[in-house]
């Protein structure tokens, strides 16, 4: 640490509360072999100007034999201005020795009193005594704080550690390592706590911390507690436990840091003994026991006056921050190499839209043919699915799919294979394209019966008719079943409608659909329509995830409002209208002059369903800058969906809220977007923004408007959207004082306090 323009010793210090070293205490450590009053005395006198309330100053020299120490301070200046400094604190200046016990190799670590003897002009020394623990503690929380070993992760990140679990919080003890001196003390505090055995291998858990195994020898050594050096090596925490294989006895092993103890434990079911492991830092979890062998508990408590908040860890199978889709950062050796992100907006405009997406929209409105999947335990995985049937009431969505079948059906056809698509409907198309007597020779089977298929002869024709194909699986598995039942053969791939979340990804499946041993186009694929619409929902069902929170209300905030929506949520698997909390006035409805559809023909017609499938089509286009499906990229950056990275995060403007004045739009940007894309609590600018938004739609609702504002208060409980802590408070005071309906008002004290 620096003092003036000097680099000297490294100053720790820390305030004990009660016993015999009560008050500010600071510790002086010293890596220099040629150890010296002159040194000490200069940083004495430093520690006053800058911490004039410092009550008690000690010294340690971790390097240095304790008489060669005692020597040094003996005679000089150092004790004498000390002792001027500390007479009116009852305070004192201490040498930590290091001490051997006669019937034991137990080692302690204790302060011995210097005093200064006016008489002799000298140093007297008093009796060692122990160092409380919690002294020892705070001076290596200071050393730790100060080098910033605590990383915490940005807003919308958090860590997988070497133990598997996740956590937005991570112990970088490699921090602490980076002078000698702070080595040194450690490592004296270390070897005080291990003994004086004298071990076969010195093991390290991560890399950085060989610097403190070869500390530990010289502090040794030079104590006279060791002769020789011994083996030092690293087994890279968890990932190297296999390789340690067993250990022995006489093994000493040093851990860096922990919030769990369990490398330890794990070290012990190895042979490690108790007594011969070291855990350097240990930052608790809420409930949790400290282990054994911690030389500095990290943990706040009632007692201290130092320390940092418990630690949360989730399982890597159960992580609540995963489903929150907060961005995963790997542990690469022990770093997590995150660098500031940027934050960029995706913004939906009237462009954003393509001319081919605005009618394929306007013709599943028309047919009725889209539906919300509210529930995923069933095998809907998509947020939207098409309904076919009604999918081919659509005049002209059945009229250019009959044109594609009697194209491009190839002869003479021996087998077809149905996805999607009842066998009547097949039959019906059939006749209106006017092909029937090819169908007659061939066999129509249902995909599921591939695999159990009787081998066609080389070259045979097949056609695979997709009423909707929105899995690309299980268009993938159809292909590679076909691959063992033909050779050589002239297959074609037809689809009413096909949906991709992206132009790359609807190209991918036509590149994987129609290669073959020709190479390129060996195989044909045709679709009469395609619409840009995520594939999954992974685990972001807003509807799931409102039915968890309601079933967690109703005990306690039961309303006829809340069992009507949570029955009907639970008994509804797929819905077209009533997908989204009414608004004051009602069920939330598009107005005449919605520019995504047509609406030459009135909105009558016009679900909430169609609305959500629009929005979804929107954000779609946005995180591909604007493209239609069957376009290529303009340019290489064009070829990265927008979305959140380690270097970037990806929000929806909130401008967006503003834009769109219908309620029902606010509501499907609220559902249909990813919960990352409404985290704006990563910037402050853009957090402050959507609070003044959701408060402004709180203010309107008295006056028989704000009909977005059940959507909202829904998306702040569920924490799909979130804003920074001082505003969603902010919210929740206001929303909860408000005297909203009983729905609306459980949702309020539902809001993360």
């Amino acid at each position: 640490m620096k003092f003036g323009n000097e680099t000297r010793g490294l100053w720790l210090r820390t305030r004990y509360r009660e016993g015999q070293f009560e008050g500010e205490a600071a510790l002086l450590v010293y890596d220099d072999e040629s150890f010296s009053d002159l040194m000490v005395s200069g940083d004495i006198k430093e520690v006053f100007e800058r911490r004039a309330s410092t009550a008690n100053i000690f010294v340690a020299v971790p390097f240095v034999i304790n008489q060669q120490c005692r020597e040094a301070l003996k005679v000089g200046s150092a004790v004498q201005r000390a002792a001027s400094y500390l007479s009116g604190k009852s305070g004192n200046i201490y040498l930590i020795e290091l001490h051997k016990h006669e019937d034991s190799d137990a080692l302690d670590a204790k302060a011995c009193s210097l005093h200064w003897d006016a008489t002799t002009q000298e140093t007297k020394f008093g009796e060692p005594v122990s160092i409380e623990s919690s002294l020892r503690e705070g001076w290596l929380f200071y050393l730790f704080d100060s080098t910033e070993g605590l990383v915490v992760a940005p807003a919308g990140v958090h860590f997988r550690k070497s133990s598997h679990k996740h956590t937005t919080t991570f112990l970088r003890a490699a921090n602490a390592l980076t002078s000698s001196a702070g080595c040194g003390i450690l490592a004296f505090f270390a070897l005080s706590q291990l003994g004086r055995r004298i071990p076969k291998r010195v093991f390290v858990d991560t890399a950085p911390l060989l610097s403190l195994a070869f500390a530990l020898m010289r502090v040794a050594r030079s104590h006279g507690i060791w002769q020789d050096d011994v083996p030092a090596r690293s087994f890279s925490s968890y990932g190297g436990l296999k390789q340690v294989g067993r250990l022995s006895a006489s093994d000493i092993i040093l851990v860096s840091a922990s919030t769990s103890g369990s490398l330890a434990q794990e070290l012990i079911k190895q042979g490690a003994r108790r007594e011969s492991l070291a855990t350097f830092y240990f930052l608790g979890t809420k409930g949790a026991p400290r282990p054994e062998g911690v030389l500095c508990d990290l943990t706040a408590a009632a007692n201290r006056t130092y320390g940092y908040q418990a630690v949360v860890n989730y399982p890597a199978n159960d992580c609540k921050l995963c489903k929150s889709e907060y961005l995963l950062a790997e542990l690469e050796g022990d770093q997590f190499l995150l660098q500031e992100r940027q934050h960029r907006l995706l913004r939906v405009l009237k462009k954003t839209q393509s001319g081919e997406a605005r009618i394929v929209l306007t013709e599943l409105c028309k047919s009725d043919a889209l539906k919300v999947v509210l529930r995923t335990d069933t095998d809907l995985k998509n947020p939207v699915i098409v309904d076919e049937n009604q999918l081919l009431l659509s005049p002209s969505i059945r009229s250019d799919f009959v044109r594609l079948m009697r194209r491009y059906c190839p002869q003479p056809l021996a087998l077809v294979v149905r996805v999607n698509i009842a066998e009547h409907q097949i039959r019906s198309l059939v006749i209106e394209a006017g092909v029937k007597a090819t169908f007659d020779a061939a066999t129509i089977i249902d995909w599921p019966e591939l695999p159990s298929q009787k081998r066609l002869h080389k070259g045979a024709a097949v056609l695979v008719i997709f009423g909707s194909l929105s899995s690309h699986t299980q268009a993938r598995s159809v292909n590679a079943s076909l691959r063992g039942v033909i050779d050589e053969g002239n297959v074609a791939y037809l689809s009413a409608l096909t949906l991709a979340s992206s132009p790359e990804q609807y190209q991918d499946l036509k590149m994987f659909l129609g290669y073959g041993e020709r190479g390129l186009e060996t195989f044909t694929y045709r679709d009469a329509r395609r619409l840009a619409l995520p594939g999954g929902f992974g685990q972001t069902n807003s509807w799931e995830a409102e039915l968890d929170l309601l079933n967690l209300l109703a005990t306690s905030h039961g309303s006829d409002d809340l069992e009507n929506r949570r029955n009907a949520l639970a008994s509804t698997a797929t819905a077209r209208g009533d997908i989204f909390l009414s608004g004051k006035n009602g069920p939330l409805a598009i107005q005449r002059d919605f520019v995504y559809l047509d609406t030459r023909d009135g909105t009558e017609g016009i679900s909430q369903a169609d609305v959500f499938a629009v929005v979804l089509n929107l954000l779609c286009a946005s995180r591909s800058a604007d493209r239609e499906l069957a376009t290529k990229a303009a340019s290489p950056s064009d070829l990265v969906e927008l979305t959140q990275s380690v270097y970037g995060h990806v929000l929806i403007s909130p401008v967006t809220f503003l834009n769109y004045n219908d309620a029902v739009l606010k509501a499907s940007v609220l559902r249909a977007a990813r919960p990352s894309e409404l985290m704006y609590e990563v910037d402050e600018s853009h957090s402050t923004h959507m609070a003044e938004i959701i408060q402004a739609e709180l203010s309107a609702w008295d006056a028989g408007t704000g009909e977005a504002l059940p959507e909202m208060l829904l998306a702040i409980a569920t924490q799909r959207l979130r804003v920074r802590e001082i505003e969603r408070l902010t919210i929740r005071r206001k929303a909860i004082a408000a005297g909203l309906p009983p729905l609306l008002a459980a949702l309020a004290q539902a809001i993360p306090s």
